[in-house]
């Protein structure tokens, strides 16, 4: 059988034969002509289409693939929540794999496409025998959706492609599971909620592989800022910055503002190393704090009873970090932005008349409820 590994598109695959060769049909994805390696011809009815080799030219295929990949598995809540679960469920048997000749891999493991640094960080946490003494990814491992790379298209700009964009295999193994019949709110349908024993089981599997520092004892507020992203900046952060700093002055606790690398940072640290540091400073948080997006899945490496404060939208669908929290025991309160019709893909978001004051007051309550768990922990 065989199985399209086409990033999520959702769109049909027509497999056609164009100038004497086989080829697989589908649409452009963003205009960009030269992702996964194709080109643009036309499709069995005439119309432009992307034509993609066909992988069994170039062994594209295997007696068994183990996927970890699935919707929007690039995207890091996604990746934290539903890739690391099913990667701990099959974790004793992708190590079976790994340990394989390599010469000829016909046994893999799909995995999201490492260009994104946090694919590679806890892939080395979990899985160091996915790589050589010397670094090098072993042949098992299959990198999976688009890989943005410098081209000569258009004066220099970048293009997409794939290892394996589409490939044959014999058997396909995955974790699936079923959605809760309705959002955690209680209002409406679920979208993507991982089931609570999956999580509590990633969450033990990943705090086991790093090295915990024992508690200083410290109030520790983490902020997650959104400033280096396209989407959802907060019109109010500097003023609830300044506040919350005055906060930590008061209550003999720190701020820490944590945001995602920019790739012209030149000192970043390395994705494991990245990766490490962030698992380690959300479980010392004692408050956490930031607009609905992805940095609030670190929130899946914290302590039970850590204050969990989300800039949130309100509605079913974006229930996700209410649920994380649920599932680990987390102290969660879901503070409204105004009502805003891009909603996930506005550019700036904002606090209602009084929302910077709210955040406060929930904060203080976070610190002090922290002060007192710290305290019966000492006893």
């Amino acid at each position: 059988n065989n199985i399209p590994l086409i990033t999520a598109w959702e769109s049909p695959i027509t497999e056609i034969t164009y100038e004497d060769n086989l080829m697989w049909a589908t649409y452009i994805p963003e205009g960009d002509t030269h992702a996964f390696g194709g080109s643009v011809g036309k499709d069995s009815n005439g119309n432009d289409a992307l034509l993609i080799p066909d992988p069994r030219s170039n062994n594209a295929w295997f007696d068994s693939a183990i996927l970890l990949c699935g919707y929007a598995s690039d995207n890091y809540f996604h990746f934290i929540t539903e890739v690391l679960p099913s990667l701990i469920v099959m974790r004793s048997r992708i190590k079976d794999i790994l340990k394989q000749e390599q010469t000829e891999a016909k046994h893999v493991v799909v995995v999201p496409n490492l260009q994104y640094e946090f694919v590679e960080g806890f892939l080395r946490l979990l899985l160091p025998e996915a790589f050589d003494d010397e670094g090098t990814l072993s042949p098992h491992i299959v990198q999976w959706g688009p890989w943005k790379k410098s081209g000569n298209v258009g004066g220099g700009s970048t293009y997409s492609s794939s290892t394996h964009p589409i490939a044959y295999t014999k058997r396909l193994i995955t974790v699936m599971w079923d959605q809760p019949p309705v959002a955690p709110s209680g209002n409406g349908p679920a979208h993507c909620l991982t089931p609570t024993p999956l999580i509590r089981a990633m969450q033990r599997m990943v705090l086991k592989s790093v090295d915990i520092p024992s508690s200083d004892m410290s109030k520790r507020i983490v902020y997650c800022s959104r400033s280096s992203s396209s989407t959802r900046k907060l019109a109010e952060e500097e003023e609830l910055l300044s506040r919350l700093k005055e906060i930590a002055l008061k209550e003999g606790a720190e701020v820490v503002v944590f945001q995602k690398q920019t790739s012209t940072d030149t000192t970043a640290p390395s994705p494991l190393a990245a990766t490490i540091d962030a698992i380690q400073l959300f479980q010392s948080a004692s408050v956490i704090v930031g607009v609905h997006g992805a940095s609030l899945a670190n929130i899946a490496f914290s302590k039970i009873g850590t204050t969990i404060v989300e800039l949130c939208f309100g509605i079913p669908q974006a229930g996700h970090y209410l649920h994380l929290a649920q599932s680990l025991e987390l102290k969660y309160y879901g503070i409204r932005l105004r009502q805003n019709s891009r909603s996930f893909g506005a550019t700036e978001v904002s606090l209602p008349e009084g929302g910077v004051d709210e955040v406060v007051n929930v904060v203080i309550e976070g610190l002090k409820r922290a002060e007192r768990i710290d305290g019966e922990d000492e006893l």
